[in-house]
């Protein structure tokens, strides 16, 4: 079903995060943007800031029957008291700055925490028409990343009570003063924590890490474990890498199928995903490395972690191929879901697949099957959504730090320009998509970065059958059948996605 919207546009800046690749069209290409919005087997219960621009990170806390939400916006991180679904309200605007963020309760502080992520960021650092190749057409773009001022590291905050947020620390990941203005290494893409001892960093701790060959970055990304038991004094505790990242490692390095290809994306994406804390025996750990695969680490002493198992797939080269490891199926299917991500707008890329795989046996991960390519609905003036303009593409899973238990048969993940895409997973030989819901698209052809990623990120509310999307014409309150009747009512929250998340909030 179409809606017509007319010409809803956002307002308000643009993060340049949401504006790094300039436009390919080719033959076949609509020259117009798309305003209609298209619904299958969704409703659109609210509009939450219409015609805003609200594609940021979304993240989850409570207190009692309270719920709020968290958003990375142009102006900052964003707080939405979502207690009564169908009225939220924003309670704090511009909380803190951040580039992403995990939020979670600490049982030992007791507090909520929110880890805010801080990396180089440099203007101008990415291809464009100008140098379509990035770094590699102007070298000074390497400088940029180096020589970049600022926090390379995480902020992390108190945000307790979300009207009045507190800094409790600041920590850089090269193991220097955070007060430095030049640091070293990227700092801090993202991150994975559930209120364990430990958090897990997606970082490159130091200059050393550039083998990196896509030229969307001049680092290669790692893990990096710290110790957050106490917030207010976080702790090194490990680096995380494949051989051949660092300068130093050529032998390695040169072994890559990837080496010297100047297009794969050769290092991790997001946080280690780690569903069980390993203080309370958990052990596994799974790593979104890009091109280079995905990566099972045993944890069992988290100062010396030991690769066990490796998902690697032949791919071409382009995008990133593995951005996110989703690992709430786990316990009830043995199972993780590694999406990519597309990086170039018109499909100018490979298109990579999102895997299902069996991790039962984590020295041996196995795929199971791929989730169906998405295609646009019958009444879109487009058979193919490469000939919309924009990226198409999965970004991210519905954020882990969530209300309720997952459904083990149901998920779902923003595609940028094709929207929501929701899978049915029940039979694992044989996904569908059941449901989707692709909002208007926002912007102004003539602008590239306006209209790129119609739907970012998704948080479900798993026991009130709710989705929260974040997209570039608002924020969406959304419900399928798929899920069960949608709950609007206050409720507090009595299980969360991952076992031991969370554990002592509201003091219980």
């Amino acid at each position: 079903m179409a809606l017509g919207l007319g010409g809803v546009l956002p307002t308000g800046m643009l993060s340049r995060a949401f504006a790094n690749h300039h436009p390919h069209p080719h033959e076949g290409s609509i020259d117009f943007l798309d305003r209609n919005m298209y619904l299958h087997d969704m409703d659109v219960l609210h509009q939450f800031e219409a015609g805003k621009n609200r594609r940021g990170d979304l993240q989850f806390m409570c207190r009692g029957a309270d719920r709020f939400l968290f958003q990375l916006t142009s102006t900052g991180c964003a707080v939405y008291d979502i207690s009564d679904p169908l009225q939220p309200s924003i309670i704090n605007e511009g909380a803190f700055e951040a580039q992403q963020i995990q939020l979670a309760y600490n049982q030992r502080a007791k507090k909520w925490l929110v880890i805010a992520a801080h990396h180089s960021d440099p203007p101008d650092a990415y291809p464009s028409p100008e140098f379509p190749n990035g770094r590699y057409d102007d070298p000074s773009i390497e400088i940029a990343w180096r020589d970049w001022k600022g926090l390379r590291g995480v902020m992390i905050w108190d945000v307790t009570d979300p009207t009045d947020v507190k800094l409790l620390s600041e920590y850089s990941t090269d193991g220097g003063d955070p007060s430095r203005e030049v640091q070293e290494g990227m700092g801090v893409k993202e991150s994975f924590y559930t209120g364990g001892k430990y958090c897990f960093l997606d970082t490159s701790p130091d200059n050393t890490f550039v083998h990196m060959e896509s030229p969307l970055r001049y680092y290669s990304n790692a893990l990096q474990i710290i110790d957050v038991g106490d917030p207010e004094n976080p702790k090194f505790v490990s680096n995380v890498w494949l051989p051949g990242q660092r300068v130093g490692e050529e032998s390695a390095y040169r072994n890559w199928p990837e080496y010297g290809d100047k297009a794969s994306f050769t290092g991790m994406h997001s946080g280690t995903a780690v569903p069980v804390n390993i203080e309370d025996g958990g052990r596994y750990g799974y790593s979104a490395f890009g091109a280079l695969g995905m990566h099972i680490h045993d944890f069992s002493n988290p100062e010396t972690p030991r690769l066990v198992g490796r998902f690697d797939p032949p791919s071409d080269p382009g995008a990133i191929v593995m951005h996110t490891v989703d690992v709430t199926r786990i316990d009830t299917r043995g199972i993780v879901i590694v999406e990519p991500e597309a990086v170039n707008p018109d499909c100018n890329e490979p298109q990579h697949p999102i895997w299902i795989v069996d991790v039962t046996e984590p020295s041996s991960p196995r795929a199971i099957a791929r989730l169906p390519r998405p295609v646009p609905p019958t009444e879109a003036p487009y058979k193919d959504f490469c000939d919309k303009r924009g990226r198409f593409g999965p970004h991210a899973p519905p954020a882990w730090n969530a209300p309720g238990k997952v459904d083990p048969n149901f998920t779902m993940y923003p595609y940028f320009i094709a929207g929501l895409q929701c899978f049915d997973i029940t039979n694992l030989a044989e996904p569908r998509i059941a449901a989707y819901f692709i909002p208007p698209q926002a912007g102004d052809l003539a602008t590239p970065g306006t209209y790129h990623r119609s739907v970012d990120h998704i948080l479900v509310e798993w026991d009130r059958r709710l989705i929260w999307a974040g997209t570039d014409t608002g924020v969406y309150l959304l419900s399928t059948p798929h899920l069960g009747e949608a709950i609007v009512d206050r409720m507090p929250v009595t299980e969360w996605c991952l076992p031991g998340s969370n554990i002592g909030h509201d003091g219980k």
